[in-house]
């Protein structure tokens, strides 16, 4: 392109050949290289009225995309798009009058960002007002992606106060309903950081908790399990605060599951001692496994509830008897306590012995909790007498 440029050759050169050049040119950075300083002048050029360059209208919808995509307000090269667009947009025959005029996307001065973060939070549904307004991409890079950023930061102050309403905007902002599009990225890391952070030393209301745990499992999934993605974007204190909701849900799945599965008459005891240890903030890890007769249960109750939909282990132990058990492991006082229906004891492990077990993985055996190794072996706690009290004085041992 810069040869021809330099030598005036246009022969069989087309304008789909101008598009292909300036996208490869921006793309690459390659704008920035003194050797094509003048040909990235020649390519802003080429914005210009259609009277003159009747089939150049591709060509300005390309730059258009460009700007968005590519939108960065300390750039040469947004500048010059802008100037260069602010005069010639209509070439591009797009809807977007209303991001000239009322978002002044191409005036820089006025920062478009935070005029389409303040739009954003004047509406009902942000992305559905966006679309409209002609961005088809409202989870994009570039220009969307620095007015997300003002959006959280303007929603932020007011979900630290236990707004429901400045809440549920961000998460029908990440995860809008109806519409197949859900933000990802270091965007929605920043997102749950403003959503999450706030209860890293208390809980919020019942409600939002519930609505905070159940919207942004459905959105990113369990981050116990999906270890990388969003929830890898995000700080470690938010990620910390799911995790420790999670265990409580699990706890509380757990007992439901197998109040079903197995009736005996044992479950509110155990469940009322887990529970304390878990509200006294001693719990810090819990998994389950369940048979097969437990996981239909699991996920009729999670359709039933529309609650969290919880990630599950399958208990794969080789007796069949065992298998119908289903498995609760925890982290308490930092050490593994395995509980499980059926007339299984609960085992107590080690302090320190915490290669015993690995959380969250997809299987487990009551013959891999028997036989657990280690420098000391796990104290058995059958289901009679005085059975809180064994474990609590186990737990402290």
């Amino acid at each position: 392109m810069e040869r021809r440029r330099s030598n005036g050759d246009w022969r069989e050169f087309y304008w789909q050949d101008v598009t292909h050049t300036v996208c490869a040119l921006l793309d690459s950075g390659l704008w920035q290289d003194g050797r094509f300083t003048r040909l990235f002048g020649f390519l802003l050029d080429q914005i210009g009225p259609g009277t003159s360059r009747p089939a150049n209208g591709p060509y300005v919808r390309a730059m258009f995309w460009k700007y968005l995509d590519k939108f960065n307000p300390a750039s040469e090269m947004t500048h010059g798009l802008a100037k260069a667009l602010k005069k010639h947009w209509p070439e591009a025959d797009l809807p977007i009058k209303m991001l000239v005029d009322r978002f002044h996307i191409f005036d820089l001065d006025m920062a478009p960002p935070q005029t389409i973060a303040t739009y954003m939070d004047n509406q009902e549904e942000p992305f559905r007002a966006l679309r409209q307004a002609g961005i088809e991409a409202p989870h994009g890079a570039g220009l969307m992606q620095a007015a997300h950023l003002h959006f959280v930061s303007k929603l932020a102050p007011r979900i630290e106060n236990g707004d429901f309403d400045a809440t549920e905007k961000l998460l029908d902002w990440l995860d809008p309903p109806s519409i197949e599009s859900l933000l990802r990225g270091r965007g929605a890391g920043k997102a749950m950081d403003a959503l999450l952070l706030p209860w890293h030393t208390h809980d919020p209301d019942p409600e939002l908790g519930e609505l905070l745990k159940i919207r942004l499992v459905r959105a990113y999934g369990d981050p116990r399990v999906n270890t990388t993605g969003e929830w890898s974007a995000c700080k470690g204190e938010a990620r910390h605060v799911m995790l420790k909701w999670l265990t409580g849900a699990t706890i509380k799945m757990f007992f439901d599951v197998v109040t079903q599965a197995d009736s005996t008459h044992m479950w509110p005891d155990r469940k009322g001692l887990w529970n304390d240890l878990y509200n006294g903030g001693r719990i810090t890890q819990a998994w389950f496994a369940l048979s097969h007769e437990g996981a239909d249960i699991a996920q009729r109750l999670a359709r039933e509830r529309e609650g969290v939909g919880l990630e599950f282990a399958l208990n794969n132990s080789r007796n069949p008897q065992d298998r119908q058990k289903c498995l609760l492991i925890m982290n308490v006082d930092g050490r593994w306590v395995v509980e499980g229906s059926h007339n299984f004891p609960t085992w107590v492990f080690p302090q320190g012995n915490l290669e015993t077990f690995q959380p969250y993985e997809q299987s487990y055996t009551c013959e891999q909790v028997r036989n657990a190794g280690g420098l000391e072996r796990a104290e058995r706690l059958v289901h009679l007498g005085d059975w809180r009290n064994k474990v609590l004085r186990a737990l402290q041992r």
